[in-house]
């Protein structure tokens, strides 16, 4: 059985001949080996260390520039926005689908749920000559002018039960000096939002902030807000719902690290002077949101050869994003930690960390289960950027490998593991797109998919797809179970142009071709002259 979540298992090596002895024929196939040498247009194996980001903003310094906006936007809102919210609940019938995907082995972990909307804020049918220092109800909000000539306006959402929230915001196109924010009444704000430019369609999710309930404003600093008033739409199309997982019982009474967590997960935090303390600084839980659901896995950031600037490249796996408009909505959490020895977890719908929200695809692939992306805006200061290794493992047995992931949205977890070459590998996995191992410490489980592991020197040599054995429904069963990567040497070919841009003479996706040996992917399809890259 092949789980694309992420568990993996403490390993018993004495107990592993008897488990693969035990293994279902139906289960598994053979061993299948896929060459990972260089083709007509692969770029040499290369490997890279990581490295340390140079300048960036400080944990305190973001925490000093949220609390000023905060207090200007607390300032700034109208009196009796938040006595007047809109609510938004989730049916008993939303509650229990959440529950049911929770307790799911398939897929990205399910953290919530998106909930319908569909609040218009329009201002057109107004008189703007009532725009006063008074305010008044208008677009569900309520509406106040400002002494600058412009004006503030403020809508309070309460998604009843909730832990943390954020709303998709559709049509957006404001006048110069309007503003939109998004924010909580406890100490968390973010923004201005606004579009990027003619091709941004103003369709995007805000940040997520904590509690159940957000405020909505948008503030026009003037001197034309009576004219500006009137043309100014757009529309509050859903609310992200963050609900906390349901733990079972055997995970309440036998937990190691949070409550949510299963008994094998250790936390980072207590593991230290391993190859995998660079990850540390690199790898973020994610979150997102894709059709009703919100989901979450864990990736990392990566370095590339460029000595002249510092690219925030981000891996993690295909299962967990592979669509541009999710990339879109995506927010990491970086240094998301608990200190050794703590039992004070925080609640999973209030993860820690520094949210950095949104990022673009640049290659994804199945063959190797693998998304880099780039985020939109800097990783904080101190992150470090994963070196990564192209030589493939897959086949090198009893090779060392290390890992730093978010197990169910909680803190930063550490395992490892070593490569068997010996462990069966399941169907849709064959050995050399993917990297079978054993669990010796720790362990993963959903939210962990994407968590890149690295070799002895700290390099990424894959990223985590999930497990493949006879008893994948439990996440501590490292016996019956083996934890499978995506290979980095298998899909280095695709990602080499952004990592290793001077390294190699093939050509990225999209680019013009005239034969497969062009490209990286060494896939030139089209017709005529109008042939591209794969």
């Amino acid at each position: 059985m092949v789980r694309g979540l992420n568990r993996l298992f403490t390993m018993s090596r004495v107990l592993r001949i008897a488990a693969i002895l035990t293994a279902v024929a139906l289960v598994w196939t053979g061993p299948s080996p896929i060459s990972a040498s260089p083709g007509a247009g692969t770029p040499a194996q290369k490997s890279v260390p990581p490295e340390t980001m140079i300048g960036g903003i400080t944990p305190e310094e973001e925490a000093a520039q949220m609390m000023a906006l905060h207090g200007r936007l607390m300032k700034e809102m109208p009196s009796g926005v938040a006595n007047q919210p809109l609510l938004v609940t989730l049916t008993d019938a939303e509650k229990a689908d959440i529950r049911r995907l929770q307790g799911s082995n398939e897929g990205p972990a399910v953290v919530g749920r998106a909930k319908p909307l569909n609040q218009i804020v329009r201002f057109s049918p107004l008189d703007t000559a009532m725009l006063t220092g008074t305010p008044r109800h208008a677009a569900n909000g309520i509406l106040q002018g400002t002494a600058d000539g412009g004006f503030v306006w403020a809508m309070a959402i309460d998604a009843q039960g909730a832990g943390a929230i954020r709303v998709h915001i559709g049509g957006l196109d404001l006048p110069a000096g309007a503003e939109l924010y998004f924010f909580n009444q406890s100490g968390q704000a973010f923004g201005p939002y606004a579009r990027k430019g003619p091709a941004d369609d103003g369709d995007f999710w805000t940040n997520t902030v904590f509690g159940s309930e957000g405020i909505v404003l948008l503030r026009h600093r003037g001197p034309n807000g009576a004219a500006d008033l009137r043309g100014i739409s757009f529309v509050v199309s859903e609310v992200g719902h963050i609900s906390p997982k349901f733990a079972n019982a055997l995970t309440a009474a036998t937990e190691s690290f949070c409550s949510f967590n299963v008994f094998c997960i250790e936390n980072a935090s207590c593991h230290n002077g391993t190859p995998a303390d660079p990850a540390k600084s690199a790898v973020a839980l994610m979150q997102w949101i894709s059709g009703a659901y919100i989901y979450t896995c864990t990736g990392g950031l990566l370095a590339d050869t460029v000595s002249t600037s510092q690219i925030p490249y981000f891996l993690t796996a295909n299962h967990c994003i592979s669509q541009a408009r999710i990339a879109k909505n995506m927010e990491a959490y970086f240094q998301f930690t608990l200190p050794c020895g703590s039992t004070s977890c925080p609640a999973q719908t209030n993860p820690g960390g520094m949210q950095r929200l949104g990022a673009t695809i640049k290659a994804t692939g199945t063959t190797g289960d693998y998304t880099l992306m780039q985020l939109n805006s800097a990783p904080p200061a101190g992150s470090v950027f994963l070196g990564w290794n192209s030589t493939p493992v897959a086949f090198t047995n009893n090779t060392p490998l290390y890992r730093i992931s978010h197990p169910a949205w909680a803190p930063q977890a550490y395992s490892d593991q070593t490569v068997d070459t010996s462990a069966p590998t399941c169907t849709s996995w064959p050995r050399g797109q993917r990297i079978y191992s054993r669990t010796n410490t720790g362990g993963t489980e959903g939210g962990s998919s994407g968590s890149p592991v690295v070799n002895g020197s700290s390099q990424v040599v894959g990223q985590l797809s999930g497990a493949c054995g006879t008893n994948t429904g439990n996440s501590c069963d490292y016996v019956n179970n083996a934890t499978v990567d995506g290979a980095f040497a298998i899909y280095w070919t695709a990602v080499q142009p952004y990592l290793d841009p001077g390294g190699g003479s093939c050509s990225p996706a999209g680019a013009s071709c005239s034969a497969n040996s062009d490209c990286c992917s060494n896939v030139c399809q089209g017709k005529g002259n109008k042939k591209t890259c794969q």
